[in-house]
């Protein structure tokens, strides 16, 4: 039976009439795979790829795929328009173990074109890690750094943010990730119990204008994060660390397509700035 295409009523499909497409490098949604299967993978992109912009392979899995299937997984990405790219903890290993080079030629033989750069673990001085970026990217990859420690109570300060990524961006980084591992508790941004403090996105609010502040990703495993993120810089912000089965969900939150963002009115006025489309009256859309 022949089925007649439909097109949902654009106060239907986005709500909110705030959501920017996938050309745009902001708005971004990065996916966490710790192991996924190729067929769930395939299912995944066919389903929602047109909602997430980054799959990173987290830890070290990469090295444990047979090369078949994880070069399956990139012709897969790339033909959904996702960026699939190794983590950073794998950049580290590599750099600690004297073997990066080596492993640079691996993945771009693999078919890699993203990579992201990270001293969560061990100590990179800070001109390494300019120059690990330079080089980098001088050999065609686009790199993607990551702000902030993993270890239990390291939590990040404005300043260290703000150099970072200012540092990052000039050297050549497209993005940086602002560090919450995949628990979103006791590091980075937030506290042992997941929460966020609002003084420290106020604080980032006042010190890094919107042009440089949409570079950011807030890594945001948990839904309660997911909101307040939304609710301070607006429906587009760059959140990273989403589960599969979570992928939907955020959409619906960015759109206003469940209760939680039914309404939302963000509270940063300069979330408007430069990087942003104009905001529309929620009362309004929805009338």
């Amino acid at each position: 039976m022949n089925h007649p295409d439909v097109a949902y009523h654009p106060r239907l499909a986005d709500p909110a009439g705030e959501r920017v497409d996938k050309s745009k490098d902001f708005g971004l949604t990065m996916i966490i795979d710790k192991g996924i299967g190729l067929a769930s993978f395939e299912e995944f992109l066919q389903l929602a790829g047109q909602y997430v912009d980054y799959i990173k392979l987290g830890f070290g899995t990469t090295v444990l795929y047979p090369p078949e299937i994880l070069q399956k997984k990139l012709l897969l990405a790339q033909k959904s328009g996702v960026a699939l790219y190794p983590g950073g903890t794998l950049f580290e290993i590599a750099y600690y173990q004297g073997v990066l080079t080596s492993y640079l030629d691996s993945i771009e033989k693999l078919g890699f074109s993203y990579l992201e750069i990270s001293d969560g673990t061990i100590e990179l001085p800070a001109s390494e890690r300019h120059n690990m970026i330079r080089e980098i990217t001088a050999r065609g990859f686009t790199v993607i750094t990551e702000c902030g420690k993993k270890a239990g109570g390291s939590h990040l300060s404005v300043e260290d943010l703000h150099k970072t990524l200012y540092s990052d961006l000039e050297q050549g980084a497209s993005h940086v990730i602002v560090e919450g591992r995949e628990s979103g508790t006791d590091v980075g941004i937030y506290d042992k119990k997941g929460r966020i403090d609002p003084e420290f996105l106020t604080a980032v609010e006042q010190a890094i204008p919107g042009d440089v502040r949409k570079r950011l990703i807030w890594e945001a495993p948990q839904k309660n994060q997911q909101i307040e993120l939304l609710r301070f810089w607006g429906r587009n912000v760059n959140m990273g660390n989403i589960q599969f089965e979570d992928a939907y969900n955020l959409e619906c939150l960015r759109r206003g397509l469940r209760f939680d963002t039914f309404l939302l009115r963000h509270e940063s006025a300069a979330v408007q700035a430069d990087c942003l489309p104009d905001y529309k009256n929620a009362g309004h859309i929805i009338s």
